[in-house]
């Protein structure tokens, strides 16, 4: 089976190379296409990819075609895809907005698509990803995209009514985090520790704190309550987060994700 990328932006890219890299996919199994040649040709030099001189291309080769461009690029792509596409091969989107059936109006009859959500923690093997089918897709499709995505992370079904809510928290939320890793870094600083160590410490409290809450039963309130000792320092720091109101911030920042994805 050949997997064919249309855009080959940092998303496409770190799914790439987790493909290559998993070793379940042969070099003349993934190709694509990128309006910038030196990005198709540096996967070409790194991974192998088989490059492809435009969209068409891509799907004239590729079972499985993978969008991977932003939604405002998808009017000028689809009907490249659309004239090419023959029956029984897969698409799969990574673009945010779009819904199944927005592809499969401008599709032949019948072809199956299939939405995915990535995050950019593809790149380090640890990505969070969504799929949902759409009504033409099966389970043998499904199949073959979490095959794609597993090899960058884990995969989640995902309702599509859902999926405004996992690109928030799944996708969008890796930008927040890195707000509050530079935030408490920078407070390392001010306390008088080097960037590099400040950084770091942050980093690995944040990668522990997630271990712990992945790899445990209980609330992550209840984990957060066992580092709050009575009369304590760490208290003293959670009060005042609460009343700064850092709870709803992150909340409100998550909805306005979903509002903007809406309008997508």
């Amino acid at each position: 089976m050949v997997y064919g990328f249309i855009g080959l932006g940092n998303m496409a890219s770190a799914i790439l190379r987790g493909m290559a890299a998993s070793g379940n996919f042969a070099d003349d199994t993934l190709c694509g296409f990128n309006r910038s040649e030196g990005k198709t040709l540096a996967l070409w030099h790194e991974i192998g990819l088989v490059p492809c001189a435009d969209a068409a291309a891509v799907v004239d080769m590729a079972d499985v075609v993978v969008l991977a461009v932003k939604p405002q690029m998808l009017p000028d792509v689809m009907p490249a895809v659309a004239e090419k596409i023959a029956p029984g091969k897969l698409l799969v989107s990574i673009a945010a907005g779009k819904p199944t059936e927005w592809y499969e109006a401008q599709l032949p009859e019948g072809t199956p698509v299939v939405r995915v959500m990535p995050n950019i923690n593809a790149r380090v093997g640890a990505a969070a990803t969504g799929i949902c089918p759409g009504k033409c897709a099966t389970e043998d499709h499904l199949a073959a995209v979490r095959e794609m995505f597993a090899a960058v992370g884990q995969v989640f079904d995902v309702p599509e009514h859902l999926f405004a809510a996992f690109t928030a928290l799944a996708g969008s939320s890796g930008a927040f985090v890195h707000i509050y890793i530079d935030a408490l870094a920078e407070a390392g600083v001010r306390a008088g520790l080097a960037r590099p160590l400040a950084e770091a410490l942050a980093a690995q409290a944040t990668l522990g704190a997630a271990m712990l809450t992945q790899q445990s039963d209980e609330h992550p309130i209840a984990l957060c309550d066992q580092v709050c000792s009575p009369g304590g320092t760490t208290i003293e720091g959670v009060h005042v987060l609460k009343k700064l109101g850092f709870e709803s911030a992150v909340q409100q920042a998550a909805q306005a994700v979903i509002d903007k994805d809406s309008k997508l």
